[in-house]
Formats: C-alpha cells, sequence, structure tokens
C-alpha cells in the first residue's frame, strides 16, 4: 500500500498553496486540510491528523492545532468522523480516514506516515487505527481516552504518549494505567501523564506534552 502510494507521488504535480483559510473537503467526509505558511511541494511534509471527540467535529481539532501546525511546520488534517448520534464505529473509522489521507495526499506532498492525536473518544480511536496500520503511524498522543484496546506488537515501533486528568472518569484513569503498562510490557515506547486537577478535557500541558512528542518524531 505505501509503495503504491509513494510511487504515485513521485510523478504528481501538487497544486495547493498555504491559505490562512483552511481548505475544506466533503468526500469521503467532511475534513479540514491546513498548509502551514512556509510550505511548499517540493519536499514530503509531516501530516498531523487531529480527531476529534463523541459528538465534535473536525473543527475541534482545527481550533486546538492550527496555530501549532504554522509553528511547527506540519500539514494538519481533521476529519469529521462522527454519524448523527455523536459516535462511530472504529472499522467503518479507519476506512474513512484511510481515505481521507489518500485524497490528502492527491493534493499536497506529505510524508508516508502520519502523526495522530485523538481526544476522548477521538483517542480511543487512533489507538486502533494504529494498532491495525502500523506502518501508517510515526506516533500516536491518547488524550483523555475512555477505553483502551490491546497493543498490536507489530506496532511496537510507534512511540505513544498517554495523558489524562487525574480528576478524569475513574474508569478511563485506571484504564490509562493498564494500557500504558501493557505497552511496556510488549517493549513500546510510551510516556504516561496523569495530570493534577484536571477533569476531561485537553489543557495547555496536554497539547504541548503532545507537540513535544510531534518534535521528537518529526522527519
Amino acid at each position: 500500500m505505501l509503495a503504491g502510494w509513494l510511487a504515485a507521488c513521485s510523478s504528481r504535480s501538487y497544486t495547493l498553496a498555504p491559505n490562512p483559510t483552511p481548505y475544506v473537503r466533503d468526500v469521503p467526509t467532511e475534513y479540514y486540510l491546513y498548509l502551514p505558511r512556509d510550505y511548499t511541494p517540493d519536499r514530503a511534509w509531516p501530516a498531523f491528523v487531529g480527531i476529534h471527540g463523541f459528538g465534535g467535529d473536525g473543527t475541534d481539532c482545527l481550533e486546538m492545532w492550527q496555530a501549532s501546525a504554522d509553528d511547527e511546520g506540519f500539514i494538519l488534517v481533521c476529519p469529521s468522523l462522527a454519524d448523527e448520534s455523536g459516535g462511530w464505529y472504529q472499522d467503518q473509522g479507519e476506512r474513512t480516514l484511510k481515505e481521507v489521507i489518500q485524497r490528502v495526499r492527491e493534493e499536497c506532498h506529505i510524508q508516508e506516515r502520519v502523526f495522530l492525536a485523538g481526544f476522548s473518544a477521538g483517542a480511543t480511536f487512533v489507538q486502533g487505527f494504529a494498532f491495525a496500520n502500523p506502518e501508517a503511524a510515526t506516533a500516536v498522543a491518547v488524550l483523555s481516552a475512555g477505553n483502551y484496546y490491546a497493543p498490536n506488537p507489530h506496532a511496537r515501533h510507534v512511540p505513544f504518549l498517554v495523558v489524562i486528568g487525574d480528576q478524569d472518569n475513574a474508569t478511563s484513569l485506571k484504564g490509562a494505567h493498564l494500557f500504558s503498562a501493557a505497552l511496556k510490557n510488549d517493549a513500546f515506547l510510551v510516556k504516561l501523564h496523569i495530570l493534577p486537577g484536571v477533569p476531561h478535557q485537553i489543557t495547555t500541558e496536554a497539547k504541548e506534552l503532545t507537540l513535544e512528542l510531534y518534535r521528537q518524531v518529526k522527519r
């Protein structure tokens, strides 16, 4: 799959240019695409995929990460995965995200692997996506997840960041500890941060921890 993507990229002409207003696409789902101000198509750029929580949409992640895209130099991709109920099925979400990434790849020059950051239900989703598609992820930021997947040993090359507030749901907090321990037992690189006094939300500290991970894996 990746070989095919790379072969296609080698002969592709990219037409998108940086724009203060994000590009909006509606196939295969609504998603927002933001190119950093210094973007040029003569090299492959890192892509940062932000996944919203239950009941949210791509604008949540756009508002969270757009300024960082300029500061850090990444292409920001923010899909809306929720259906009318506010949630989505993991397998359908994975298919949708893979198609979104492929469409982004056709419009701008991105690297073969993407950085994944998700909040709440989106944090659960990015785990599953990375475990099912280990060749597609550079690193994963799991921010206030409600549920956790069993690690896939084939993804142990993918670093994980797990962040949750100590005032979040007790079951989720316990799950964060167990998930991090399971990753360590399977020889993953993982960092767990429990933020004191923080409920179910993304704080400035959680955002900065995510960007620190991005900087560590940036190529």
